[in-house]
């Protein structure tokens, strides 16, 4: 905990609250004298096995799916304010495991492993004998990603995501909602080998449809997880599917924004194609050209289509679309608080048809990509996703 102590104010935003100011209409992380934020320290006797599970002959795992809320603080709130971070250590037989809740307000995906990073690092240096460690002190100052009309964009947005402030949570309105979906989880890792071979595939697309050399990591895997979504619904019709995923805009901005900048700095990209394109034969191809041009758009003008941000990702229909959250380049098994790498790192909250949870795997070169779908597609889903060349998954 004194680890923790030590970075905070480097991350002050984390120890706020984000609360709401009706004379001026906004929302605000406030950090009084006595910011800080939850620290809880818990113990299960749930064993090491339900939570990193053991492969059986089919290098399949098996994980206990009700176990991982148990080991994530739960920061939800109805209305403001409203925490922006909370920790939970857990012991059990075998091991601890460390789960953090965080409001996105705060920072996003880059920020939020360059915090991870640094409470790490902070705490194998208080267990040294000396230290030197120093850090580059992130930045939260807004004022680096200032643009023209960026305060009425901000007053738009907040307008449709939160209409009725400080209530965030929409109120139920109508009859009692139906039972929510079964929903199937499960966690693949692609060796970097089986990676290589996602990205040949593309390239060898049939003459109709040109890739170019070269293909990324992130867009190669959306495409894959965005087809073998499409595959296992059966959707081979004219409507819609869609992918949706936010792509870090820090570079491209004008001026640049600094690197160390902590806080978000992201665009929402809801890329669509038929059901018929994404399950045809150049299927993977198209949904790899659409990805690809979706993130060169943001290169190009970041803040094009800005005001809709919100409106086209919630156009995009439960059950036929993707939500791609992370990066293969978050590390997450890099982060080592002096008691060796993680053996398991999860994203707990994945909880619609389509989620996707994305990050650098446990071995060199290789990607961890986590998956939950309607419980009756799983099946397909796991036949259509996993490369049999150094793929293994987990399920839950």
């Amino acid at each position: 905990m004194s680890s923790l102590a030590a970075v905070l104010p480097a991350f002050h935003t984390l120890a706020g609250e984000l609360a709401y100011s009706p004379e001026l209409g906004t929302v605000t992380i406030v950090c009084g004298e006595d910011a800080g934020v939850a620290f809880v320290e818990a113990e299960t006797d749930l064993d090491l096995a339900s939570l990193v599970g053991v492969e059986d002959d089919d290098g399949a795992v098996d994980l206990d799916v009700d176990a991982l809320p148990q080991l994530v603080p739960d920061i939800r709130r109805e209305e403001l304010p409203a925490p922006m971070f909370a920790a939970q250590v857990t012991e059990f037989v075998g091991g601890i495991a460390l789960g953090v809740a965080l409001n996105h307000v705060a920072t996003d995906g880059i920020g939020f492993f360059r915090f991870m990073e640094m409470w790490a690092a902070s705490a194998v240096a208080a267990g040294a004998t000396s230290s030197g460690w120093t850090w580059t002190e992130p930045l939260h100052d807004r004022r680096f990603v200032r643009f023209d009309g960026d305060q009425e964009l901000a007053r738009r947005l907040l307008r449709q995501a939160a209409p009725d402030l400080p209530r965030i949570v929409p109120k139920q309105q109508g009859p009692t909602p139906q039972r929510p979906l079964l929903l199937s989880r499960r966690t693949f890792t692609f060796s970097a080998h089986a990676l290589r071979r996602l990205k040949q595939r593309l390239t060898a697309a049939g003459p109709g449809v040109v890739v170019g050399a070269a293909p990324s990591t992130f867009a190669t895997l959306a495409a894959h997880g965005w087809v073998s979504f499409a595959l296992a619904s059966g959707f081979t019709d004219a409507a819609p599917v869609f992918a949706v995923f936010l792509a870090d805009c820090r570079a491209h901005m004008s001026p640049r924004v600094p690197d160390a900048y902590a806080g978000n700095c992201v665009v929402s990209c809801v890329v669509a194609l038929s059901g018929a394109e994404l399950t045809g034969a150049d299927g993977p191809a198209l949904a790899f050209l659409a990805i690809r041009d979706a993130v060169a758009e943001v290169k190009r003008d970041p803040l094009a289509g800005s005001g809709s941000w919100i409106t086209r990702f919630r156009a995009a229909p439960p059950g036929r679309k993707v939500v791609l959250a992370g990066s293969p380049w978050f590390p997450a098994y890099a982060v080592d608080f002096g008691f060796g790498r993680p053996v398991r790192v999860e994203r707990a909250s994945l909880e619609q048809d389509g989620a996707m949870a994305i990050f650098a795997g446990r071995e060199a070169g290789s990607v961890q990509a986590s998956v939950a779908v309607a419980a009756g597609k799983m099946p397909a889903f796991h036949r259509m996703f996993e490369v049999k060349c150094g793929s293994n998954n987990s399920r839950l």
